[in-house]
């Protein structure tokens, strides 16, 4: 009877083993990046040839995940923050140069219809207050447009320098996790939490820069970019700092194990990535071709009024005013009265027009942008052209990156997560299994006791 009793108590250890392995999978339903737990049993040999066991023991609990599953989801993850961190900039701008009241369109057939306006009667002081009221707003367009741009740019600036303090401590975590897990296993101890803490770092860690990750034998992973520059090698982690430059950018270096060392930014990917390509593929080469757009404007009207002579028969002087060192006064106008506009092309006659239909002319004169030859409006056109369809683009891939990660995360999820029907079928078979077992142990005790009583 001892052997009966024997292989019932095995059986009633092994379901209580289960039990508590489903009530932690049911606990921790809602926890994210938790990985469901199998308790896996072996049966055990008896002694003796006719022997018909030993019962059964508990080989281990399963931690239940998938490698490739997860490096599929970081891969995944990486490429959506990429593309939604540079989303927010690219919609921001093209809101911004798209609006009414910043469009260098605008403001370009604004000031250019105050000139035809006033090209019928030049010596009109209230139509030529309106040409220099006109210069004034686009003026003002180009410097509301550039401060926005520059002001974003800033922003992307913070954004990065916050993202390396958010990695910092995501790969001093994991150098921590890693610390951890090598002496709990070297005991024998569980680790099952701390393998899911340590994933669940990795995921937040991949949203940032594309990673590699590696096990090594000892339990503990490598974690580098995906050029081969390591971000955490078992207890030790690389620590990212960025720093301006003399020109108001940025660089960033990477310091691991004592050694420091620059890292280019376009080696990234995710969001560091997405804030790399929109900053130096958008918002400074659109800020950039507003400043050639500003310079040409001034030289040719400039250049043109110079030609020319004022109601008092003066020569002309400059009206507009480019400062390229300047955010918030890249263009502006000179001091001058409606009498000193010199839209005259000979002293002494008010009633000439001459210069001021040079200045009309201006409207399809092109500059070069790009090494294109295109008028302003075109030019202007054209970058707002080039903002939408990035944007658009962008969109798209964005949906796709987004579509793609959420599959991976239900394939993962078909591994790791926890399913509460597929755990309450388990919590009733293991249940019948220890009431089960435990009715053997009663049975072999009443036969224990009505042996020792036949005698």
């Amino acid at each position: 009877m001892s052997i009966l009793s024997q292989i019932a108590y095995s059986g009633v250890r092994a379901n209580q083993v289960a039990l508590s392995s489903t009530g932690q999978n049911i606990a921790n339903v809602n926890t994210p990046g938790f990985s469901r737990l199998q308790t896996l049993t072996a049966s055990l040999s008896g002694q003796g040839g006719l022997s018909v066991g030993g019962g059964v023991e508990v080989i281990s609990i399963r931690r239940m995940t998938n490698e490739f599953h997860s490096q599929q989801l970081w891969r995944a993850t990486t490429e959506s923050e990429y593309y939604s961190t540079a989303q927010q900039y690219l919609t921001a701008l093209e809101t911004l140069m798209a609006g009414d009241g910043s469009s260098i369109s605008i403001g370009l057939d604004q000031l250019f219809s105050a000139l035809s306006e006033a090209s019928a009667t030049p010596n009109s002081i209230a139509l030529r207050q309106q040409v220099i009221s006109e210069a004034g707003n686009l003026a003002q367009r180009f410097n509301v447009l550039n401060g926005n741009i520059d002001g974003q740019i800033k922003a992307l600036q913070e954004q990065r320098v916050a993202m390396a303090t958010q990695v910092n401590g995501l790969t001093e975590n994991i150098a921590m996790l890693n610390k951890k897990i090598v002496e709990t296993e070297s005991v024998k101890g569980d680790t099952t939490a701390l393998r899911d803490h340590r994933e669940s770092l990795i995921g937040e860690l991949s949203q940032f820069v594309k990673v590699r990750v590696n096990e090594t034998p000892d339990g503990s992973l490598t974690v580098a970019m995906a050029n081969g520059q390591p971000l955490v090698a078992g207890p030790t982690s690389g620590q990212l700092a960025v720093s301006p430059t003399a020109s108001g950018e940025q660089e960033i270096s990477l310091t691991f194990a004592g050694t420091s060392f620059k890292v280019r930014m376009d080696s990234f990917s995710g969001a560091f990535g997405g804030l790399y390509d929109v900053e130096y593929q958008s918002l400074r080469p659109n800020q950039q071709a507003l400043h050639t757009m500003a310079a040409g404007l001034e030289q040719m009207f400039n250049a043109t009024l110079a030609g020319g002579f004022d109601l008092t028969g003066n020569s002309g002087q400059a009206l507009l005013r480019y400062d390229s060192s300047s955010t918030t006064a890249m263009l502006s106008i000179e001091a001058l009265t409606p009498e000193q506009l010199a839209f005259s092309s000979m002293p002494g006659e008010a009633g000439n027009n001459e210069v001021l239909l040079n200045l009309l002319a201006l409207k399809n004169r092109t500059i070069t942008l790009n090494g294109s030859q295109v008028s302003l409006n075109d030019a202007y056109a054209g970058l707002l052209g080039r903002v939408a369809s990035d944007s658009r683009q962008n969109q798209a891939d964005l949906k796709s990156a987004t579509t793609v990660t959420q599959q991976a995360q239900a394939q993962r999820d078909s591994v790791s997560a926890v399913n509460l029907d597929e755990e309450a079928v388990n919590l009733m078979t293991y249940q019948q299994a220890y009431q089960a077992n435990m009715k053997v142990i009663t049975t072999a005790n009443q036969l224990f006791e009505d042996m020792l009583a036949a005698f």
